[in-house]
């Protein structure tokens, strides 16, 4: 969608959270082998809140991001930094 739309000066990026504790993914992490397992992966040991997202939203919708298209913002806690 990227290449598709930048001629038209649309900017096509996303977020690649990790697990946000939600009221969908409460139930995952009642299995306690789960939770520890993902929490596992998370560098920064704990889950995120739909809060974590707002300043990468922000910087997305903002003229900071002008020159970027065809990306995605890792919010993750450091899942991916291994």
């Amino acid at each position: 969608m990227a290449v598709e739309l930048a001629p038209h000066r649309i900017r096509v990026n996303s977020l690649g959270p990790a697990f946000l504790d939600t009221p969908m993914t409460q139930p995952l992490f009642r299995n306690e082998a789960f939770g520890n397992e993902v929490l596992g992966e998370i560098k920064l040991g704990r889950l995120g809140r739909v809060e974590d997202l707002t300043g990468a939203i922000v910087f997305l919708v903002s003229d900071a991001s002008a020159l970027m298209t065809g990306a995605s913002l890792v919010i993750g806690g450091g899942w991916t930094a291994e």
